[in-house]
Order: structure tokens, then C-alpha cells, then sequence
């Protein structure tokens, strides 16, 4: 049984959507769920009313952020302003953590992670959609929050500093050199010092929901994650 998340002990539960709840808000016009697969995935089903970022060009996420004025026009277009609640999905990939960053970098608090992804929709039997909406578009107006970006120089001296940690979420064969993903024989690795966690094990390894803020804690501090540390993850 999966514990609510009102019941998991979260500073900001407000982060996550339930599944149950998002089924009562389809057919709102504040409500705007957001698929972040790709766009093969999308269109073989989709939660209903969910746009898709991939077919409409992808949004970059990682070095060589979009302008302001660019990610404004973009989202802006899938009928997104300050008044609409996000919802993003994937199906227990890293796709929505990385574009929920993003739209909080940008300045839209009301952002939300689907709680458990697709994979928990699905086994609850809830429906799926090829139907592609159309949203009028909206006015995005969008405020940068430098506090939550890390460039190059910020990491790199972060490596020495006792009170900074260098978290590395990816998997271990690819923190221990052993997985490339195309990288030259001596571009693999980690950043020195950094510590290795596996974003994958924060999750329910059978539901794909956020573990317990108990759980969490005691795995976070146990990899010297902390929130007396600066943290930047990759």
C-alpha cells in the first residue's frame, strides 16, 4: 500500500501530485500535465490532455539553458502562465525531474512531479489517450532563480570546500568509468569528491513513488548529503 504523500513526513509536499488527485483535474483549465517522454512514447498513449515537450522540439535542460525570453515563448505556447499548475510525468525516468528543474529555474513555483510517474497510473488502471490538445496560448513571463543553477566554475570549486558536496545521481557504471555513454576512454568518471547516490534509489522500488522523508533522510546524510551542505547534483 502506498503511504499519501500528506502522510510521508515532506517539508514541501506541495512538490508532488497524487495520482488520484490528478485524475479529478483533467478537465481543469489551471491544470496543465506535461508528458516529458518522447514523442514515440507519447503517442502510442498518454494521460489525457497531456501535452508533450518532445514533439514540439524538446527543451534543453542541461549546458546552454534557452533564454529567458526563449523558454517564455515556448511554454507560453502550450497555453502556460503563472496561474496554471504544472504536472509532469514520465515512466520512471529522469526526463520529468529534469524539466520540473527547469520550469523552477525559470521562475514557476506552481510545479509539480506526478507522484510514481506513469508506471503508477497505469497499474491503477487509469486511462490512457492518443488525442493531441490544443491550448490557446498564454503569456509567460519568466523570472530567472540563479539560486538553483550550478555553472562549471561554481562545481569546480566546490571540490574543496568542506561544507559543498558534489552529488553524482547517475548509475554506479557510469560514476565508476565503466559506462561511457560516448565519452572519450578519459572523459569518464566522476568530478573529484563527488559522492555517488543513484537518483533511482530515492524511489519505491515497486510503486516508483518518493520514499518516506524518514527513509530519505537517513539515506541522504548517510552519502554526507545534508542541508547544512551546499549541494549540486549532475
Amino acid at each position: 500500500m502506498v503511504v499519501p504523500v500528506s502522510e510521508r513526513g515532506y517539508q514541501h509536499p506541495e512538490l508532488l501530485a497524487e495520482t488520484d488527485w490528478l485524475s479529478g483535474q483533467l478537465d481543469d483549465a489551471t491544470v496543465r500535465v506535461i508528458d516529458t517522454r518522447t514523442e514515440e512514447d507519447y503517442a502510442a498513449g498518454h494521460i489525457p490532455g497531456a501535452v508533450n515537450i518532445a514533439a514540439l522540439g524538446g527543451l534543453r535542460t542541461g549546458p546552454g539553458m534557452p533564454e529567458a525570453d526563449e523558454f517564455a515563448r515556448f511554454v507560453g505556447a502550450l497555453g502556460i502562465d503563472a496561474d496554471v499548475t504544472l504536472v509532469l510525468y514520465d515512466d520512471r525516468g529522469p526526463s520529468s525531474g529534469m524539466t520540473a528543474w527547469a520550469f523552477r529555474y525559470y521562475g514557476h513555483a506552481r510545479t509539480r512531479l506526478l507522484d510514481g510517474g506513469l508506471t503508477k497510473w497505469l497499474a491503477e488502471g487509469r486511462p490512457l489517450s492518443t488525442e493531441v490538445p490544443s491550448h490557446a496560448a498564454r503569456t509567460f513571463v519568466a523570472q530567472i532563480d540563479e539560486g538553483v543553477y550550478c555553472d562549471l566554475d561554481q562545481a569546480k570549486a566546490s571540490v574543496d570546500r568542506a561544507d559543498a558536496v558534489l552529488w553524482d545521481t547517475r548509475s554506479l557504471a557510469e560514476f565508476d568509468g565503466t559506462l561511457g555513454r560516448g565519452n572519450a576512454p578519459d572523459r569518464v568518471g566522476h568530478m573529484p569528491g563527488a559522492v555517488h547516490l543513484d537518483w533511482v534509489e530515492l524511489l519505491d522500488a515497486e510503486s516508483g513513488t518518493l520514499k518516506p522523508a524518514d527513509e530519505l533522510r537517513e539515506l541522504l546524510e548517510g552519502h554526507g548529503i545534508t542541508p547544512e551542505a551546499e549541494i549540486a547534483a549532475y
